[in-house]
Parts: C-alpha cells; sequence; structure tokens
C-alpha cells in the first residue's frame, strides 16, 4: 500500500515536470496540486494509542518545563526591577 502510494506521487511528480512547460494554465496547476495533496495525504499515518499518550506526555512536559522557566525569569526581572526603580 505504501509503496503504491509512494510510485503514484513519483508518477506524478514526473508528470508534473514533464507538463511544466505545458501547463500554463492556472486551473490545471491547482488540480495538479490537489492530486498531488491527496497522494501525499494517502502516506499519512495516525499514531497509536500508546504513541499518543506518549506525545501529549512530552508535550506537556516540556510546556511544564518552559513555564518553569518563565515563571524564574519573571520573578528574577520583577526583583530587580523594583530593586533599581524602588530606590
Amino acid at each position: 500500500m505504501a509503496e503504491e502510494n509512494e510510485r503514484a506521487s513519483e508518477d506524478l511528480v514526473e508528470v508534473a515536470k514533464s507538463d511544466a512547460s505545458k501547463t500554463k494554465n492556472p486551473l490545471q496547476r491547482a488540480v495538479l496540486f490537489i492530486k498531488q495533496v491527496l497522494a501525499e495525504l494517502g502516506k499519512v499515518t495516525k499514531p497509536s494509542r500508546k504513541e499518543l499518550i506518549n506525545f501529549t506526555g512530552v508535550v506537556l512536559g516540556f510546556v511544564a518545563v518552559v513555564m518553569v522557566i518563565i515563571s524564574g525569569l519573571d520573578w528574577v526581572f520583577l526583583n530587580v526591577v523594583t530593586f533599581v526603580f524602588a530606590g
């Protein structure tokens, strides 16, 4: 299945290259673009439940770390500005 999709998309690319000089019509180019997009979408796979949970955990962990870093920097800058301008 994947090989068929890859071959189909490669064929579409070859057709696009060979027809590049002939295809000046914007409608034909748009249709070719849509065909290529659909061929690429055929290659997309959905993650399994385990992968999805793993990816979600990684993203939430990364967001938590960045949140702690930004909060720490905010606290440091608050104290520096308060020290400098408070007197």
